[in-house]
């Protein structure tokens, strides 16, 4: 009797598993007859009665499905205080229980695999960015022994998508920078748009041109405002320059204006050699500022007594060549004073050896030797000055 109520029970079991549970699921009513209940018992007994069989089965059913073991919480004893239609509840239950436990189970083995791979990729990621940054990119990945098969395929995955990133990348930054070149706006394609490391390598392009687009235009108007500066024309910056480049060709006017004070100064400090009183050059008598400076070289110079006496005594003394200090050799207005005073010295010495011979009777001979001499030495050291 025992074998016949089990195998009845398999046979209960299969039909259901087989069957859909939820087209099974229906509250029993009161006509049924399999309950052997007596006729007072209520829909609301029925439901009840129902209600706790199929969660016992369900509880039971669930477990099973979540170890993908069936009717591995049965044993001989399972069912046999049931009729046949109490029992076909609570193998509803299970039925549905079970499928529960094995979606329960798929969907938490999914949710690692896909945790797995997210890990693997995002080191797989950073150490694709750091090999292309260091020209060491892995042709051939070897797995990590230690990490789940999951986690080496999403490193790979991770690894691979950062090497053709970078490549694009390189191509975005070039584009972005041909971008800028051309136009003031940025506009970033879609094929670039997407990732954050295109997107950056792209700005960074279109701002690196800017940036040079922008300096070559502060040279320009710098190099406008120093000679407007430069010329001591009023200031007059363009309408075109706005912003930096406004104060970029303002500094240019500084510069230019500091310049030009700096060159009439010097111009100003030579004019000291030539002239031996201050005198304002015609070409800034409607300028005072510039002439405010121009008076201020000239009285600067205090070289010029030394520089004449040393002239005039080079020339005095006999066989002394010509030798213009090393601080004034370039400058020509200190040559032309120097070799005036040594001119003036030589003169000096001529007559000088003239009296001392006159009554030798050798005079002529000796100043004409003198003479030709001196000629020799002059002619010689015009060209040495001039090279």
């Amino acid at each position: 009797m025992m074998k016949k109520k089990l195998a009845v029970i398999s046979t209960a079991c299969l039909l259901i598993l087989a069957s859909d549970p939820v087209s099974s699921y229906a509250t029993p009513d009161s006509s049924s007859d399999v309950l052997d209940q007596p006729t007072s018992v209520t829909n609301e007994d029925v439901k009840a009665i129902f209600d706790s069989l199929y969660q016992e089965g369900y509880s039971l059913g669930e477990e099973d499905g979540y170890a993908e073991k069936k009717f591995e919480q049965f044993d001989q004893t399972t069912g046999l205080d049931k009729s046949s239609e109490e029992f076909t509840w609570f193998m509803m239950g299970y039925t549905v229980g079970y499928k529960k436990g094995q979606q329960q189970k798929e969907e938490e083995l999914k949710t690692e695999q896909e945790n797995e791979m997210a890990a693997g990729e995002e080191e797989g990621y950073q150490q694709g960015i750091l090999d292309y940054k260091h020209a060491t990119i892995q042709s051939e990945i070897d797995p990590f022994p230690s990490k789940s098969s999951d986690w080496n395929k999403g490193y790979v995955q991770g690894y691979k998508k950062a090497i053709s990133l970078m490549d694009l990348s390189v191509k975005a930054k070039k584009e972005g920078y041909d971008q800028g070149l051309e136009n003031d706006s940025m506009s970033v394609p879609s094929m670039y748009d997407d990732e954050d490391v295109t997107r950056q390598a792209f700005t960074e392009g279109f701002e690196t041109a800017q940036a040079e687009v922008l300096n070559q235009q502060k040279k320009q108007f710098e190099k406008q405002g120093y000679v407007q500066g430069y010329h001591d024309l009023s200031l007059e910056v363009p309408a075109e320059a706005e912003g930096e480049l406004q104060t970029a060709f303002e500094q240019g006017y500084e510069k230019g204006q500091k310049q030009k004070q700096k060159d009439v100064k010097a111009d100003g400090y030579d004019s000291a050699f030539t002239y031996q009183t201050y005198r304002a050059p015609k070409s800034l008598q409607d300028k005072p500022e510039l002439v405010k400076w121009y008076k201020a070289g000239f009285y600067s110079n205090k070289d010029v007594k030394s520089l004449q006496q040393k002239a005039y005594k080079d020339g005095w003394k006999l066989g002394k060549e010509m030798s213009v200090p090393k601080k004034y050799k370039q400058n020509k207005a200190a040559v032309a004073m120097y070799k005036k005073y040594f001119e003036q010295g030589q003169k000096k010495q001529d007559k000088t050896v003239s009296h001392i011979l006159l009554g030798s009777g050798i005079v002529l001979t000796l100043v004409a030797l003198i003479t030709l001499w001196r000629l020799r030495r002059r002619k010689n050291e015009e060209t040495t000055l001039d090279s």
